[in-house]
């Protein structure tokens, strides 16, 4: 089962996503299951490596919208960039939260990526980031 950690900026798109996984019957065949901070005990406020360092140790990919650089050495991108290692999980971006809540369609295209992200998931270790739709 692969666990995808929803991060806090992206809950509802992220159960967006999973609903649309469900109905077009992908969760039957791909055993996925989505998680969101509350579920793993982890603070809104929690710092960027400990929320990425977290889905490492425990193998969980984190979904997250396209946070920015802003934070320097303690962001997220930062920290990808500084600790990924060719064992690593990627982090997978949703390239547009707006559009996932407001267009069926690129929200199932999201879906699908997703889907296809975690079928092939060990083809992606080391990978810094994803994107979905992508």
């Amino acid at each position: 089962m692969q666990i995808v950690l929803s991060d806090h900026n992206c809950e509802g798109q992220a159960r967006a996503i999973f609903r649309t996984l469900d109905t077009r019957g992908y969760l039957k065949l791909i055993p996925m299951e989505l998680r969101l901070f509350v579920d793993a005990g982890l603070s809104v406020s929690a710092a960027d490596a400990t929320v990425w360092q977290y889905c490492q140790d425990c193998g969980f990919l984190l979904l997250t919208g396209n946070r920015n650089t802003s934070d320097g050495e303690q962001s997220l991108e930062s920290t990808i960039r500084r600790l990924t290692t060719s064992n690593s999980l990627p982090v997978v971006t949703i390239s547009n939260l707006r559009r996932v809540l407001a267009d069926p369609a690129y929200c199932e295209d999201c879906a699908l990526r997703l889907a296809e992200v975690v079928l092939d998931l060990e083809n992606y270790r080391g990978v810094h980031r994803l994107y979905l739709p992508g």
